[in-house]
């Protein structure tokens, strides 16, 4: 039981970790830009701030998750989910729009979708209370 216990903490942290890393690569590629929200007179380093937030929580939402049970429909779906809500935001903005809310949607998904792949790849398990695989050492 504490075995198990174990090892659903260690594919929970897994993801976690994962996230925190990986949520960081769509800002090499382009990133929210706070001017596009300055303008608006709404603070942009603060709206910056919250979308590097949702993305780095995506790898927590995946290892708390078990709904899905496979990773590869968890993790994106997961990703989504996280970027939602700013993308939501995202369509008040006439400099940003549904172009926004659509890539950063997409990249919470791509984020998700590696986080849950690497995860199981590292552990052997879909999520933190799968039993029916082998957990590799």
């Amino acid at each position: 039981m504490a075995a198990d216990s174990a090892q659903r903490l260690r594919y929970t942290l897994t993801c976690v970790g994962l996230g925190l890393v990986l949520g960081w690569m769509p800002m090499l590629v382009h990133g929210p830009v706070p001017e596009k929200w300055s303008v608006h007179g709404v603070n942009g380093a603060l709206v910056v701030w919250a979308y590097y937030a949702a993305r780095l929580s995506i790898g927590a939402w995946v290892g708390f998750s078990s709904t899905p049970a496979s990773w590869y429909w968890r993790g994106p779906l997961c990703g989504a989910l996280a970027m939602l809500p700013l993308g939501l935001v995202g369509l008040a903005n006439p400099l940003c729009g549904a172009p926004c809310m659509l890539w950063n949607t997409v990249t919470g998904a791509t984020v998700g979708f590696a986080v849950a792949g690497l995860a199981w790849s590292f552990t052997g398990r879909h999520h933190a209370r799968d039993q029916s695989q082998a957990v590799r050492s």
